[in-house]
């Protein structure tokens, strides 16, 4: 059977950088922002309480987990509303944490690997985080980018998949994601028909028993050899 790969697809948070050391510089900075701003909250509430706050709302609004943001400003407005200190703060507030968010540092083989990538094969970025690819500087290795709340549902369903697939004119038997969540991006990918690369940087315990990636990898390092024994395997 011949058969070429035409597009990859990457998850951010965890694949291309850490995702919690990004988070909580982040959150420490809204922090800041509000203790001089709104020290209302700040004298009522340290970041852990906080944090634990955010998450017990979006455990009560399980139809918000596909967009962070929402989750993020829904709960400064519950704030608002618990301390009564108006709501003319809240967008200049989570403003301070969205661009403290973009401040990412990269795992040290995602610029060599994917300027090489780049030279062969059409790529695009997936998350169901907030972060932005022209924010972050990586939008030149990549032609769009989705994320879970644009399409209204998280990277275990193949909808986003599906999505970015028809925008890129690229049939999923031609598509390969990379990504380090056995849930959101193995599974996410293999319901909607694509070849899924576990990206195990921890070299993890596989501990799904319903699905299985295509592929495992424990650095961006081993992707190119990979993609091209795939391509040579077809061919024979």
């Amino acid at each position: 059977m011949c058969r070429q790969i035409k597009l990859l697809s990457f998850d951010l948070d965890d694949t291309l950088w850490p995702c919690m050391p990004t988070i909580l510089a982040a959150e420490q900075a809204h922090y800041r922002w509000l203790n001089e701003n709104v020290p209302a909250i700040t004298s009522r509430y340290d970041i852990k309480q906080l944090r634990e706050k955010r998450l017990a709302l979006m455990v009560q609004n399980p139809y918000w987990a596909h967009d962070l943001s929402k989750v993020r400003t829904e709960s400064l407005l519950a704030l608002s509303e618990e301390l009564d200190c108006g709501t003319d703060w809240v967008e200049a507030a989570f403003q301070v944490f969205y661009e403290a968010r973009q401040d990412v540092t990269l795992f040290e083989d995602v610029e060599p690997v994917l300027d090489r990538l780049a030279k062969k094969y059409r790529m695009l970025a997936l998350t169901n985080g907030n972060a932005d690819i022209s924010h972050t500087g990586i939008s030149h290795w990549f032609e769009f980018a989705i994320s879970a709340a644009e399409v209204g549902a998280k990277k275990s369903e193949p909808l986003i998949y599906q999505i970015a697939l028809s925008q890129a004119g690229v049939s999923a038997c031609h598509g390969v994601h990379i990504g380090d969540d056995p849930v959101q991006d193995v599974l996410g990918a293999h319901r909607a028909g694509m070849i899924s690369v576990w990206l195990n940087r921890k070299k993890k315990r596989w501990t799904q028993t319903n699905f299985q990636p295509d592929v495992e990898i424990s650095s961006l390092h081993e992707l190119p050899c990979l993609l091209e024994k795939y391509e040579e395997h077809w061919q024979e």
